[in-house]
C-alpha cells in the first residue's frame, strides 16, 4: 500500500440513533483505508452497520443519526466536521454512490434524460464555481474558527453536566428501560423481586455517587467556565481577522471573475461580428446557414463558460448512457423509468453516479434487487468502469460470493463493528473469525453437497450492545472470555487482523470447520484449473 495514494481514511467512526426507546449503536468503532484503485468490500449481514457506515462517508444519515466519535479524512478534511454548504461540494462531485434499489433511487414521475442532466446543470455554475474558489482558503478559515468557537462553548455544557452526573444519570435511564425489558421475560415472581433488588442497588449506588459529585460540581464548572472564556477570547479576535480576510478576498474575487467574463464576452462578440461580417446579400441559403450555425456554436461556447448548457448535459448524457450500456441513448433519454428493466435502472443510476466523473464511487449493494444474470453484467460493468475511469471503490454487500471478483480487499462486519479486514484471498482462504467461516459455509457452490452451514438465532438489539465479542451468542465456538471482554483486533499478517480471542496465545488451538476447508480446497483447485495456459 506504500506506493498507492490514500483516498479516503475512516478512524474509529462511531454512529448511533436516536429512538424513543433510546439510542441504537450502529457503528461502533470502525476504522479502514480506501487506497487509489483499490476495491474495498464490507461484507455482513442486514444490520451489521455496512450502509450506515456509506451514509456517513456521504453526509446523508438521517435526521435522527449521530456521529458520536471519529474521523472521515478525505483530502485533509474531516469530513465528519465539513458543513452541508462544504459538502455539497464533495458529495457527487468528489464522493458518488450507487444505492441498492433503482426504483426508489428513481422519481418515476421524470424522464430519466432530467434525472441524468439535473445534477449536471444545478452543480455547473462555471462561473460561480471560479468566484468561490478565489476565497475559498479565507473562507475555510472562517467556518473553522466558528466550528472551533461553537465547539468549545459545547465542550463547557457537556463538561458542566457531567460535573453534575449526567452520565451516570444516563446510565440509571438505561438500567430502568433495560430492567423494565428483562421483567416482560420473566415469569416467576420470585426471580422478578430478586431481578428488581438487584437493579435497585446498581441504581442506588449510582445515585449516591451523582450526590457525592454534585458537591464538587461548582468549583469544576468554574473552571470549565474559565477555560471556555480564555479560549473564546483567543479564537474571537482570530474570527474579527478572518471575516476582514474574507470579506476582502471576495471583493478581490468578484472584480477578478467580473474582469475575466467581461473579456470573454468581448472576445466572443468580436468573433461574432466577425461571423456577420462575412453574411453577404446575395449569398445561397446553405452558405447563410453555416454562418448562422457557426455563429450559435459561438453563442454556445460563451455560454458553457458561464454554466453548463442544457446542450452541453444533454451530450454528456448521451455519452454516459452509452458507456454504461443502455442501447439507443438517444431515444431512451426520453423515457421514464418504468419504460426500464431492472438492469437497466440500475445502469441509468450507475450514470448519473458517473456524470460528475467521482474520484471515489461507492456501491451500496447496487446488485440486490437483480436476477442473477443481470447481477452479472451489472457487476462487469463496474469493473469496467472502475478500469477505464481510475474510480476507487467501496463495494457494500451481504453476499461474499459477489465480492470475490470485485475486490482485493474484504472488510466483514458484525453488530457495527469490523471483525476481520485483510486482502480478498485472505479472508477467502485464511480466514480468522468465526463469523467469516459462518459466512464462507453458508455460501453455496456448485460443487457443494454437503448441508450449508446455517448461522444460529439472530444478531444483537443495539439498544442494547453486548457485552464481550457480539458474535459469541451465535457461535459454537465462544469461550468464557467472550462474554466478558471485548476482543481487540490480533494481527494476522501486515494486511490481515480479525478481532476475536481465538487467536490470543493462550487460546485453545481451534482448527476452521470442515464444511469451510472443503470449500476452501475447492476454490483453490478452481483457481489453479482456471489459471492453466
Amino acid at each position: 500500500m506504500a506506493n498507492k495514494e490514500l483516498k479516503l481514511k475512516v478512524e474509529h467512526l462511531t454512529v448511533s440513533f436516536r429512538t424513543t426507546q433510546g439510542m441504537v449503536r450502529a457503528v461502533r468503532d470502525v476504522s479502514f483505508d480506501l487506497y487509489q484503485g483499490d476495491t474495498l468490500a464490507i461484507v455482513g449481514e442486514s444490520g451489521s452497520g455496512k450502509s450506515v457506515t456509506s451514509r456517513a462517508i456521504m453526509g446523508i444519515l438521517a435526521g435522527n443519526g449521530v456521529i458520536d466519535g471519529g474521523k472521515i479524512m478525505y483530502e485533509g478534511l474531516d469530513l465528519t466536521k465539513v458543513d452541508e454548504e462544504h459538502f455539497h461540494e464533495i458529495r457527487g462531485k468528489k464522493i458518488g454512490m450507487i444505492f441498492q434499489d433503482p426504483m426508489s433511487s428513481l422519481n418515476p414521475i421524470m424522464k430519466i434524460g432530467y434525472q441524468i442532466t439535473e445534477g449536471m446543470i444545478l452543480n455547473g455554475k462555471r462561473l460561480k464555481n471560479r468566484y468561490k474558489s478565489l476565497f475559498n482558503r479565507s473562507r475555510t478559515r472562517y467556518n473553522e474558527l466558528r466550528r472551533l468557537i461553537k465547539a468549545s462553548d459545547l465542550e463547557y455544557k457537556q463538561g458542566a453536566a457531567d460535573a453534575k452526573g449526567a452520565k451516570l444519570q444516563k446510565e440509571i435511564d438505561d438500567l430502568n428501560v433495560k430492567l423494565e425489558k428483562t421483567l416482560r421475560e420473566i415469569v416467576s415472581k420470585d426471580d422478578r423481586a430478586l431481578l428488581k433488588q438487584q437493579y435497585a442497588e446498581k441504581i442506588a449506588a449510582l445515585k449516591a455517587q451523582i450526590v457525592a459529585m454534585r458537591q464538587t460540581a461548582p468549583d469544576i464548572i468554574r473552571e470549565l467556565k474559565s477555560k471556555n472564556v480564555s479560549e473564546k477570547a483567543d479564537m474571537k479576535k482570530d474570527l474579527v481577522v478572518a471575516k476582514a480576510d474574507l470579506a476582502r478576498d471576495k471583493a478581490a474575487a468578484k472584480k477578478t471573475v467580473d474582469a475575466e467574463w467581461a473579456a470573454e464576452k468581448a472576445k466572443a462578440q468580436e468573433d461574432i461580428d466577425r461571423l456577420k461580417a462575412n453574411i453577404l446579400p446575395d449569398m445561397d441559403k446553405a452558405a447563410k446557414a453555416k454562418v448562422y450555425a457557426e455563429i450559435a456554436e459561438r453563442r454556445e461556447a460563451l455560454a458553457r463558460t458561464k454554466h453548463v448548457t442544457k446542450r452541453e448535459a444533454y451530450e454528456r448524457a448521451i455519452k454516459v448512457m452509452k458507456e454504461v450500456g443502455i442501447p439507443n441513448a438517444e431515444r431512451r433519454f426520453n423515457q421514464y423509468p418504468f419504460q426500464f428493466s431492472g438492469g437497466m435502472r440500475q445502469r441509468i443510476v450507475i450514470a448519473i453516479a458517473l456524470t460528475a466523473d467521482p474520484d471515489v464511487l461507492i456501491c451500496d449493494e447496487p446488485t440486490t434487487a437483480l436476477d442473477v444474470t443481470i447481477q452479472s453484467q451489472i457487476l462487469e460493468l463496474i469493473n469496467r468502469l472502475k478500469a477505464e475511469r481510475g474510480l476507487t471503490v467501496m463495494f457494500i454487500t451481504h453476499d461474499m460470493g459477489v465480492v470475490a471478483n470485485m475486490s482485493n480487499r474484504i472488510a466483514v462486519m458484525y453488530a457495527g463493528k469490523i471483525v476481520e479486514i485483510g486482502n480478498t484471498d485472505e479472508i477467502f482462504y485464511e480466514p480468522r473469525h468465526p463469523y467469516t467461516w459462518a459466512l464462507l459455509g453458508s455460501m453455496p457452490d456448485l460443487d457443494s453437497k454437503e448441508r450449508l452451514i446455517a448461522i444460529s438465532g439472530t444478531p444483537p438489539n443495539m439498544l442494547f450492545p453486548p457485552k464481550g465479542d457480539a458474535f459469541a451468542e451465535r457461535s459454537e465456538y465462544a469461550m468464557a472470555i467472550d462474554f466478558e471482554e471485548e476482543p481487540p483486533m490480533f494481527k494476522v499478517s501486515d494486511t490481515h487482523y480479525a478481532a476475536t480471542w481465538l487467536l490470543h496465545p493462550n487460546a485453545p488451538q481451534v482448527a476452521i470447520p470442515s464444511v469451510v476447508q472443503d470449500r476452501i480446497q475447492r476454490m483453490l483447485a478452481r483457481v489453479k484449473e482456471v489459471s492453466k495456459p
